[in-house]
């Protein structure tokens, strides 16, 4: 067969056929040249022998140093393609962790909210974990403008959001945040910004109104009374 027969049989011309034209044939002429010429196709071209070797599926090769830092990102990578929500257990069986390991990697997500990148491990009540877009990246505002929910009226502020529940809680129970935690203090700036929160020097308070309508103050006594009602209940 001549290098014209065997351009005409491959649907290329002549010229093609040279071995330095070989690198820019499509990967079905060299197979289909391979095949006519009976030989390896890792033969026609150099160094191709290492890709031919390769195994169709191979295991994901994960460059990150061991540590901390990787579990928690691969814990927010595997909650980020979940379709709702996981608990402990159920991460525990998708990642084939431990309970320790996986524990360690919640406790490293929480303490370092920069550990997912974009995305920050949140907790879904009572015993769910998600991801989600980090709070202390986007001014407020861009947050609004970007989720079309501008608030046209500033003097009414909207539904808390989940963190804001946090920094609520911990700043009724233990008189602040983490101070580690940028996540928290946006949100207490948030909160301060609203006149939720008044934050001190040492120990931060709710505002009155904020700790009646949570049901932490007492009603005020009846007038004419000396004594104090007992807290409202729930309805």
């Amino acid at each position: 067969m001549t290098a014209w027969q065997l351009a005409d049989l491959l649907g290329i011309h002549e010229h093609q056929t040279d071995l330095e034209e070989l690198p820019d044939l499509p990967v079905h002429v060299l197979l289909e040249l391979a095949r006519r010429l009976d030989i390896h196709p890792a033969d026609l071209i150099d160094g191709a022998n290492e890709l031919f070797e390769r195994p169709r599926q191979r295991e994901v090769v994960d460059r990150r140093p061991p540590g901390a830092d990787r579990d928690a990102l691969t814990l927010i990578t595997t909650l980020a393609h979940a379709e709702g929500p996981l608990t402990a257990d159920a991460l525990t069986l998708a990642l084939l962790w431990p309970a320790p390991r996986l524990d360690t990697a919640l406790d490293h997500a929480r303490a370092h909210p920069n550990a997912g990148g974009a995305l920050v491990l949140r907790h879904v009540p009572p015993d769910g974990y998600t991801a989600a877009p980090r709070l202390d990246v986007l001014r407020p505002d861009q947050a609004d403008a970007i989720a079309g929910r501008k608030n046209l009226h500033p003097h009414i502020r909207g539904p808390i959001q989940p963190i804001e529940a946090e920094v609520l809680l911990r700043v009724w129970v233990d008189g602040g945040i983490d101070t580690t935690d940028a996540a928290q203090r946006q949100a207490v700036e948030d909160l301060a910004g609203a006149g939720m929160v008044t934050c001190g020097d040492i120990v931060d308070h709710l505002h009155d109104n904020v700790a009646y309508s949570l049901r932490m103050l007492p009603e005020p006594p009846p007038e004419g009374t000396g004594t104090t009602a007992a807290l409202p209940q729930p309805n």
